[in-house]
């Protein structure tokens, strides 16, 4: 059964990125491992032995890509930040402003919500923006840049504020996740550690980008399997 789910599954993916040829392979793997389930049904109905069978080592090619995505989007989840470095960990209310560097005249930035009462925040924040992958001046940003993030404390307003004076909010610490990754993979998914300049603050942020295909060329996986093979029933 799981034999024929996994052919079911990787046919349909295959369909998603246009690999029509592929697809129809694992059409007929699929049909074969549920012509086998049928027959041992069959057997197994009627009270008679189940057929003799083995197993082989196969090795299977498939295409790695996010089929949920356009080709032209890049798509960030800010997961969640770990044990941030900071005096007041109990009562910290932290947010994160992104900087992705394309356009370079113009780079895209936004902030997250701001999560409270924790040094361990959990965003799941998630955005997309716009690449061109086609555009030699995009792939070079990925070959050279990164994703800046910034997570800051906020401040306290007069009201609030114990001392009685505004204060400001402050930079926790920065992540710069670089894109080269994505030239070859698909997916880059890490925890990274805070900093400040070249110096390791402690704590850490977990960062998730996908796009659906890499910049250069296709992102191929080996899967190898143990297959069960019913032998000729007579």
């Amino acid at each position: 059964m799981e034999q024929m789910k996994m052919c079911i599954r990787t046919r349909d993916h295959f369909k998603a990125v246009g690999d029509i040829g592929s697809a129809n392979k694992f059409e007929q793997l699929a049909l074969h491992s549920k012509k086998d389930l049928d027959v041992a049904r069959v057997l197994k109905r009627r009270g008679d032995p189940l057929p003799r069978f083995h197993y082989e080592a196969r090795v299977f090619t498939t295409v790695v890509c996010n089929t949920d995505l356009k080709d032209d989007d890049l798509e960030v989840t800010l997961v969640q930040g770990s044990s941030y470095n900071v005096s007041n960990a109990k009562d910290i209310d932290t947010y994160i402003v992104w900087t992705f560097p394309y356009p370079t005249e113009a780079p895209v930035t936004g902030r997250s919500d701001t999560v409270y009462d924790t040094n361990s925040p959990v965003y799941n924040t998630v955005f997309t923006v716009p690449i061109q992958r086609n555009v030699r001046a995009c792939q070079r940003m990925f070959k050279r840049h990164a994703l800046k993030l910034e997570v800051w404390s906020k401040g306290c307003s007069f009201l609030c504020c114990c001392s009685g004076f505004f204060r400001s909010d402050t930079l926790v610490g920065t992540v710069n996740v670089k894109l080269a990754p994505l030239e070859t993979k698909c997916t880059i998914h890490d925890a990274y550690d805070l900093m400040d300049g070249r110096k390791t603050l402690g704590g850490k942020l977990e960062v998730k980008i996908r796009i659906r295909n890499p910049i250069v060329g296709k992102q191929l996986e080996q899967v190898k399997e143990k297959w069960l093979v019913i032998d000729n029933v007579s």
